[in-house]
């Protein structure tokens, strides 16, 4: 009985993970079937397409993945899932032997395709069966992660990284702050700006000077917010063994990294 491969994926944009992924499904199969989701799954998963799907299609088409092998167009369900797929498969083979082949990070637990009953009698004399862990057990890359890189790369610092959201001219711009376990930013001020800080994971340790020079400290949990005056002394930390993100709204006469004064609290 002919092994037939049923692959299915976002692929938008193509990256190493998902040629491992078609790679490995080839190498398993007499013949593989690949759908690419349409343009509308990948609005509804990530707002926009990066890559329509003809021009995702044409991609694969020209892989040498040396297995006989052909890519679909199929409709997606109300769950975003690959049902639909199968199901056409199934109607173009005959009396073959239909694998739904998954990627590294997909297990019988949390795919909505497990609901599909499995064996002939559903089938019109086709089998089904699902394998796991095709082109390795891990994810390899994420499109979203590569395409934020792209869009909002990280700027590392000693304390953990930063990506600039958003910027409105010199006058607001908005960061997103990821201060690693242990970590924490020097004691500052700026002179042309102010800044609100919202907590949006983990814990803040916010430390400060007052008129007296003593230091002072704060601790903001997740959905909290301060806000911090232009001259105000302060610095960010990250006390507990969880990653701390920050979203901070700067806004003034001007929001340029050089407006900082430090100040030493060794």
């Amino acid at each position: 009985m002919r092994k037939v491969g049923i692959i299915s994926g976002g692929f938008d944009p193509i990256h190493s993970g998902h040629i491992n992924y078609m790679l490995d499904a080839a190498s398993k199969c007499d013949y593989l079937y690949i759908g690419p989701n349409s343009d509308q799954w990948l609005r509804n998963k990530k707002g926009k397409e990066f890559m329509c799907w003809d021009e995702r299609a044409n991609i694969i088409r020209n892989l040498n993945l040396n297995c006989a092998f052909e890519v679909i167009a199929f409709e997606d369900d109300e769950l975003g899932s690959a049902t639909n797929l199968i199901k056409l498969v199934n109607k173009i083979e005959i009396n073959s032997q239909l694998v739904f082949m998954n990627g590294g990070d997909r297990n019988k637990t949390n795919i909505p395709e497990e609901r599909i009953q499995l064996g002939k009698s559903s089938w019109g004399g086709n089998v089904l069966s699902f394998e796991f862990g095709i082109g390795g057990e891990h994810k390899q890359n994420s499109s979203s992660l590569i395409l934020q890189e792209w869009k909002e790369p990280k700027t590392q610092r000693d304390w953990g990284y930063y990506r600039v959201l958003h910027e409105n001219g010199p006058e607001v711009k908005v960061k997103e702050l990821t201060v690693d376990p242990g970590k924490r930013l020097s004691m500052q001020r700026h002179e042309k700006r102010a800044e609100h800080w919202f907590v949006s994971e983990g814990v803040a340790s916010v430390y400060g000077l007052d008129v007296s020079t003593d230091i002072t400290k704060v601790t903001y949990e997740r959905h909290q917010s301060l806000h911090i005056k232009k001259g105000e002394w302060h610095m960010l930390a990250n006390e507990t063994d969880k990653p701390l993100k920050v979203v901070e709204i700067q806004y003034g006469e001007e929001c340029v990294e050089e407006d900082i004064e430090r100040r030493n609290t060794r």
